[in-house]
């Protein structure tokens, strides 16, 4: 039986995201969960951080039946490298790793790296704050797909962060309203749809994506 993100629950236990609202309408994505994620719970607590304000966490809070099959996701994603067969083939043309968690360790990057792997015509775009898990992926052998973005996400509100990684594409950034005024920031996430903008998801060189704190 050939997995698909139908039936991968069945076939390796991990569960898809096929019906995003808002922004993501229209996207897939995999994601863990933030309320197990021990940097997560960290960062929530850290003063002037993006993550004071977690989207996920508040979305978890509103549809609570979310936050079972991320926790499976982590808890098999961070366990074992999944051998091929129960990795799904996906038909989409753009895919997110991590909608509403982050990276967890260097054996859940190799099993995204494994996805990108099998379905090299999907662009696939992955957010973190962990680069280091994705260094320790690389240094054991896995190489960058060439069909992923790595984007890395800024902590703290208003404030980019700097990007020593050869391996990532582009930094993401949140900004408050003030700060876009006063500083005359460019704000390039703002097409409130990601399927039609597909900025993070290509290899078109822009480096820095800025958003507007919703």
């Amino acid at each position: 039986m050939n997995c698909t993100l139908n039936n991968s629950r069945k076939i390796s236990g991990l569960h898809f995201t096929t019906q995003h609202s808002g922004k993501m309408a229209g996207m897939v994505s995999i994601s863990t969960s933030v309320t197990t994620n021990e940097r997560c719970k960290k960062n929530a607590s850290i003063k002037g951080s993006i993550c004071e304000k977690c989207f996920a966490a508040k979305q978890m809070k509103v549809f609570p039946s979310m936050e079972k099959p991320m926790v499976e996701n982590q808890r098999i994603l961070t366990s074992e490298i999944l051998p091929a067969e129960k990795l799904p083939t996906i038909n989409n043309l753009y895919f997110r790793f991590e909608a509403f968690g982050d990276l967890n360790n260097a054996t859940q990057v190799k099993n995204y790296f494994n996805m990108c792997y099998k379905n090299p015509r999907v662009k696939f775009a992955l957010w973190t704050k962990n680069p280091d898990y994705i260094a320790e992926a690389i240094a054991d052998g896995y190489a960058k797909p060439e069909n992923l973005n790595i984007v890395l996400s800024s902590l703290f509100l208003n404030k980019q962060r700097p990007n020593p990684f050869p391996f990532v594409d582009k930094v993401f950034t949140v900004y408050d309203p003030d700060h876009i005024a006063a500083e005359n920031i460019d704000i390039n996430c703002g097409a409130r749809n990601c399927f039609a903008c597909g900025l993070c998801y290509e290899k078109n060189g822009v480096a820095v994506i800025n958003e507007k704190l919703k």
